[in-house]
């Protein structure tokens, strides 16, 4: 329960769903299941003592959160598209939006002010930056498993492969 590693899945699969939004290939089994998924593992994960409140106040899960809030945003839409005329929906739709995009930033922007959700981690700023980490953070810099491989430990570990496999043999 103490390993980093599980935010990269728990942020990858909201960006699957979040791509079949963008995409149009969204569809309420998705939704049933990843609303399911979000819940559920969630709930689960808050059991551990030392993940604790992490899921819902840390900002490496709020990619997880903000697709699931969109993912019932939607749902919505949907329901309410199948119920109203073209030209009222569209109206409705727009006001909505903004409404809704303002009211989300802000709510985020006081969360974080007031330390509801803490500030942006080393890990998320070595996804834009690779070097971030080697750079600024001496103990990743120095972990064995984030420094490149020589060619010499290729060649020991796989010996003449390393010549064949361009080749295919």
């Amino acid at each position: 329960s103490s390993w980093g590693g599980y935010v990269f899945l728990i942020n990858l699969i909201p960006l699957h769903v979040l791509a079949l939004m963008i995409t149009g290939r969204f569809s309420h089994r998705i939704h049933i299941a990843y609303s399911t998924v979000y819940s559920l593992g969630t709930l689960l994960s808050m059991q551990i003592s030392f993940v604790g409140f992490q899921p819902v106040q840390s900002s490496e899960h709020m990619a997880a959160l903000g697709v699931f809030g969109l993912c019932q945003i939607h749902g919505f839409v949907d329901y309410l598209r199948s119920r109203m005329s073209r030209d009222q929906f569209n109206l409705l739709f727009k006001s909505l939006v903004l409404f809704s995009t303002a009211i989300a930033f802000g709510a985020a922007a006081v969360a974080t002010a007031l330390g509801k959700i803490s500030p942006w981690t080393g890990r998320f700023y070595s996804l834009l930056d690779p070097s971030y980490a080697k750079n600024n953070i001496p103990i990743i810099a120095s972990v064995s498993e984030h420094q490149p491989t020589t060619w010499s430990s290729f060649y020991f570990d796989l010996q003449l492969l390393v010549f064949m496999f361009p080749v295919g043999l």
